[in-house]
Order: C-alpha cells, then structure tokens, then sequence
C-alpha cells in the first residue's frame, strides 16, 4: 500500500512537471492565449435598460482624492439603448470599457459643472464612442462656458483625430463625426425626446457658479443626479418624488480629522484645501434631510468624500444618517445599477462588478 501511494504522488508531481515544461513551449502558450481571448471577447455586453426601463449605472463615485477604488464623478442614464452621460470624471471611458459598455449608445453628456474632476474624461469619452461606431456629433449640454470647455478638447484631440482617420481610414473613422458639440443651457427643460425629459436646476458651489443638478423622467420613473452642491431646497423641489435621487456626500467630522492631521505632519497646503471645501459639499446627515423633504424613494450617495478604505470608515462616513432617514439609503459604488422599469414601483439592483 505504502509503495503504491508513493507511485502516486510521485505519478503526481511528473505531471506536474510536465504541465509547467508544457506551458514553456510555443504551441500550448499560443493554444491558451487564443482560448483566453476568445473566452474574454465573447462575453456579452450588460443589458442596463429595456425598452420601457429607465436606469442609472454609477460610473465613478469618487472625487479628487486619488482612490483605488473609485472613480471620478460620472453617471450613466439609460433609457433602452440610448445612454446618458451626467459628467465625465477620470476613468469614465476606461471603466465602461471594462464593462463592455457599448459606447456607440451613448448619445449624450451631461456637465453638471466645470471643476475638473467632472469634465477630466471628457476627451476620451469623445474618442472611445467614435471608435466605437458612433453616427454623430456627440451633443454636450451644460451651464454657459460649457462651449469653452467643449471646444478645448476638440482642440486638444485634433492632431489625435487625423492620426487616426489617416491610420484606420475615413470609413472607419469619419472626420466629420468624431466632434463635441457644445450645447448651453439655462435652468429648465432643457432636452426632450422619445419620451426622456431632462430638467435642470441650479444648485449651490460657489465659485463654480452655475453649476447644475438634472432630473430625468420616463414613463413615470425617475432619477435625480445632484451634482457638487451645498445642502439646497431647490434640489428638494427638484427631487420631489423622484425614485432615485443620487446626491453628493462629504462627511465634515472625517474631513476635519484629515485636516488636523495635515496640518500637524507639516502639509500647509493639502491642509488648507481639507479646510475649505465643505462649504460647498453637503454632509451626509443633511443629504438625507433633503431626500427626506423631497419624498426621494431610495438616496445613493456618491461623490464620496474622504476615501473610505474599509466597513468602519462607511460606517463612521454614515453615522447619524439612520437617525433621520431610516430606510431609503444606499452607499454607492462604482458599477453599481438601478433599474427603474416602467410601470411598476420597483427599484431593481445589478453589480457589474
């Protein structure tokens, strides 16, 4: 008996010796590449929305703090196969990539404000969805200035785009397809078509004046997508009754904390930048007194603020929050989707993560 579990393990270990001499040769590594590539390239894109469905993918729902986690401020709307962007933090374009986002949907963008954390993808978002097939100008709406910002990176990207023409040819990549067109608005109805309503609000961020929060509405479901704002009623007015709103969030006790602790390593200006932006962020507490007050179903916070590293630092980021909105609140993150279908009351979740 003994002899024959020896023949075994030894049995055994020749075969995996000769797997890894295998794995060393030419034909099986090139064998496993092409079964790996077509194992990842066959996988189906995420259905976000059905026909009669509205949802909210959070792209990123961090802020400037460098995250690992997290990306820069950006939220998809879709409404069946026509997508919405509400800004375009770093990452936008990468991460929908990753999650096989078919970016020839996208059929729009949002800027809820200048700051460069919420426009700093906006380029790549530009160049991704004309790779992917876009068949027109991508329409960008925002606050006045928008048409400065917008006209930048096509500037920025012009070299980039005749590169690319010239390389793939104009069938491939048409010139006069690939621009951002910029599109100024003021508070309001400012776009309406298929049955999507967008409704735009300004909110409070000064020095970034106007900044923007939108609503959307379809078939009689309903999202909310605050933008960077100080606690304001006009949001609640905006709110109201919304199935989801998503709303910024900065916790000023933990901000406070990162300050003090700045200050006292010798990191004058990190220190100073803690010390001022909660003036025009809205606490957590505060978020769920205006999604109270707007009769918000479900309050997904994001634009989180500081990092929050593990479950202690979500708990302690949330404290007081049940205190006075119970139920109806969610911690975003990035990949995180709610689906709104027509018809019903229902908040339906996925994780594309």
């Amino acid at each position: 008996m003994k002899r024959i579990v020896i023949g075994l393990l030894i049995g055994a270990v020749l075969l995996v010796v000769a797997g890894w001499i295998a794995l060393g040769t030419v034909p099986v590594q090139d064998w496993l590449f092409r079964r790996i590539a077509q194992h990842e390239i066959s996988k189906r894109a995420p259905r976000l929305a059905d026909k009669d469905e509205l949802s909210a993918l959070l792209v990123g729902t961090g802020s400037p703090l460098p995250d690992k986690t997290r990306g820069g401020p950006s939220t998809l709307i879709a409404v069946g196969d026509k997508y919405y962007l509400v800004d375009t933090g770093l990452d936008t374009a990468r991460d929908l990539l990753l999650w096989r986002i078919p970016l020839q949907n996208i059929a729009g963008v949002f800027l809820t404000h200048f700051h460069s954390d919420h426009i700093g993808d906006l380029g790549e978002v530009r160049l991704q969805t004309w790779v992917a097939g876009r068949k027109a100008p991508l329409a960008v709406y925002g606050p006045p200035g928008v048409d400065r910002v917008v006209n930048g990176f096509n500037e920025a990207y012009a070299l980039d785009d005749g590169y690319r023409t010239k390389h793939h040819g104009a069938a491939m990549l048409p010139p006069d397809i690939v621009a951002l067109v910029p599109k100024p608005v003021m508070p309001g109805v400012v776009f309406e078509q298929d049955g999507l309503k967008v409704t735009a609000v300004k909110v409070k961020h000064e020095p970034a004046n106007p900044a923007y929060a939108y609503r959307f509405d379809f078939k009689g479901r309903s999202v909310v997508v605050s933008g960077d704002t100080a606690p304001d009623e006009d949001l609640a007015h905006l709110a109201k009754n919304a199935d989801v709103l998503i709303h910024e969030g900065l916790n000023p006790e933990m901000v406070g904390v990162m300050h003090d602790a700045l200050a006292a390593a010798n990191h004058p200006r990190q220190a100073k930048i803690f010390h001022d932006i909660p003036g025009y962020h809205t606490a957590p507490v505060e978020a769920a007194r205006i999604a109270n007050e707007a009769h918000a179903r479900l309050l997904v916070f994001s634009h989180i603020i500081p990092i929050l590293p593990n479950r202690f630092a979500e708990k302690l980021f949330l404290r007081g929050v049940p205190d006075v909105r119970p139920n109806g609140v969610e911690l975003g993150h990035d990949g995180l989707v709610f689906k709104l279908p027509a018809g019903t009351d229902r908040i339906d979740e996925m994780d594309l993560n």
